[in-house]
């Protein structure tokens, strides 16, 4: 009879071992989707920085220090996205996100540049795709956070360390 009681308790903490890995696996899925879909719109506005400094260089010739720094900053956003270095990520992201703004801003006091249309409308997609990197970005850090907390919590936490499983990074 302790063997049967025996042998209940311990299908039912190996039942309970494979839901908490199944629930740790789906978090992790989700920060990997979250991840990816936030790289897709890092490549697509990498991809479209040099169409809206190409029109930048012909009009604003003695500005190419502005163009050079988001250059820079662009392919060390590209690096470490490559990387997945999140905290490199976050200061190159940062880096990037200034270099745009003052571009931007003194690309105002080109009015030939501002009348382009080609200009106009890579300046609003780009524009629309940092909104969405923002979003993506907040999607993923919550997907992380969750990871974090999931796998620190009492009797996940065991699992956790069991297969192996570490802390997502947060993109702040």
């Amino acid at each position: 009879m302790a063997w049967i009681i025996v042998l209940a308790i311990a299908t039912l903490l190996a039942i309970l071992a494979i839901v908490i890995r199944s629930g740790l696996m789906r978090v992790r899925a989700e920060v990997r989707q979250s991840w990816s879909s936030l790289d897709t719109l890092l490549i697509e506005r990498h991809d479209l920085l040099p169409g809206l400094l190409e029109p930048c260089a012909h009009h604003m010739r003695y500005e190419q220090d502005a163009l050079d720094r988001v250059s820079r900053a662009d392919a060390a956003v590209i690096i470490a996205a490559a990387r997945e270095d999140i905290p490199a990520l976050a200061a190159a992201e940062k880096s990037l996100q200034g270099s745009i703004a003052r571009l931007l801003a003194l690309a105002d006091n080109y009015p030939q540049l501002g009348a382009d249309p080609a200009f106009r409308g890579l300046r609003e997609r780009i524009g629309q795709l940092d909104e969405a990197i923002r979003e993506r970005r907040e999607h993923y850090n919550f997907a992380a956070n969750l990871q974090n907390v999931r796998s620190q919590s009492f009797p996940h936490r065991l699992i956790a360390r069991f297969i192996g499983f570490h802390p997502a990074a947060l993109l702040e």
